[in-house]
């Protein structure tokens, strides 16, 4: 009995001590490789820089892609802001904990930005997620989904970038945890494939392709509708645009983008085309409450119509998936307090994209919110946010704002 407790010590020191080593090596491992260069060609290419391609470059950045709500050195609040970067992604509490990444300076800065890129480098990082020094992106830069972008348009986001007025702003270095490093040592977390043959885009037309092509390239329907592994941020493929399984954490709410496929109980399938389109142009689902802007709409009231339908075709072609997802919530200050410092979180939620940080305007609105509010009394003022503005794209909040929380909301106003 003596002999066979000191084996069984014995075996389990050893096992022990394989454990440690085993655990060292792979510390090791990680940090020797995990950031080594992704070893590939760049492929030659030239942006033209024509008003045309600037232009559309211009949309796809602004009103598609939504570039700016990563790139924009205040946060992301409005497209007019200045592309510089350094907007924080504390992702310390999503996932297994992936680290702090910043938004990159996009302008042609020469020493902090794009300036010393080439066209196909930067077209290599949009669709690759590979940096101009073969280091992978993070993916919170959505490279999984601009692969499939066509050349015309990965050329025009170029086009457009390189015409925003350069600015010198060196981004902090991104922070990742031990974890996300992990990941990318495996290669659990890496670059998509290199493209080395032309891409095109199916033709703009209403049709299920090109629906196809606008929710999972040039938007990012696909990219916060599509279930997501919560460890590995991978997609979960079978159940396309079926609702994300996990809440976005913003500082005023929390919220998880919807399912958008048929299925009538979870997802869009009681809703007509007519609906559809009004929502993604106004904000207002068929039951009267406004959607939070996290979901752009306001840079989607702006979309073609043959766009808006194109989707609606994709998304009835898409198999319904019976998917509930958790409804929104507010946390912080927009859940505990009262008076202005509610009004000014809810604010924040509502009315930031579309009137600017304290009411001073942003390119949605040709009314600057500051101003205009001295011409109606309080009292006015409620009944404007409760009725929305006929022949403007303000919508009404009577069925989604309490009265108390719109005179809040007026406070807040007020104080500014």
């Amino acid at each position: 009995m003596a002999n066979l407790a000191r084996r069984l010590v014995r075996i389990a020191s050893i096992a022990s001590g394989a454990t440690v080593l085993l655990v060292i090596a792979f510390v090791a491992y990680v940090q020797l490789t995990w950031n080594r260069p992704v070893v590939r060609p760049v492929v030659a290419m030239k942006a033209p820089l024509d008003a045309a391609r600037v232009l559309r470059g211009k949309y796809l950045y602004e009103r598609s892609m939504l570039c700016w709500n990563c790139h924009g050195s205040q946060g992301g609040h409005s497209p007019a802001e200045s592309q510089a970067g350094g907007r924080v992604f504390d992702l310390t509490l999503v996932g297994p904990g992936f680290g702090v990444v910043y938004g990159s300076n996009v302008t042609p800065d020469v020493e902090t930005g794009i300036g010393r890129w080439s066209d196909g480098e930067l077209v290599r990082a949009i669709r690759e997620g590979v940096s101009r020094d073969g280091h992978l992106i993070f993916p919170v830069m959505a490279y999984q989904f601009y692969h499939g972008l066509s050349d015309d348009d990965a050329l025009a986001l170029v086009s457009y970038m390189r015409s925003l007025p350069p600015v010198r702003n060196e981004v902090p270095a991104r922070r990742l945890s031990f974890a996300t490093r992990s990941l990318i040592a495996v290669s659990l977390m890496k670059a998509e494939a290199p493209i080395t043959q032309p891409r095109t885009a199916p033709r703009a037309a209403p049709s299920t392709e090109y629906g196809e092509y606008v929710a999972w390239r040039m938007a990012g329907c696909a990219e916060c509708h599509t279930p997501r592994d919560p460890k590995t941020a991978d997609l979960d493929l079978g159940r396309p645009m079926s609702g994300g399984l996990f809440p976005f954490p913003e500082e005023d709410f929390h919220t998880t983008g919807p399912n958008l496929t048929s299925d009538v109980d979870t997802g869009l399938g009681a809703w007509t085309e007519e609906q559809f389109v009004t929502a993604m142009q106004t904000g207002v689902r068929p039951n009267g409450t406004v959607m939070l802007p996290f979901m752009p709409w306001p840079a989607y009231a702006e979309w073609d119509r043959n766009e808006l339908h194109a989707i609606w075709l994709y998304l009835r072609s898409v198999k319904p998936v019976s998917h509930r997802v958790a409804v929104s919530t507010f946390v912080g200050v927009a859940a505990n307090a009262r008076g202005p410092a509610r009004g000014e979180a809810f604010y924040r939620s509502y009315c930031l994209t579309c009137h600017g940080g304290k009411g001073l305007g942003s390119p949605f609105t040709s009314v600057a919110l500051k101003d205009a509010v001295r011409d109606f009394d309080d009292a006015a003022l409620v009944r404007v946010i409760e009725e929305g503005l006929s022949g403007t794209s303000m919508p009404g909040f009577k069925n989604t704002l309490s009265k108390d929380q719109i005179r809040d909301v007026v406070q807040a106003v007020r104080s500014w």
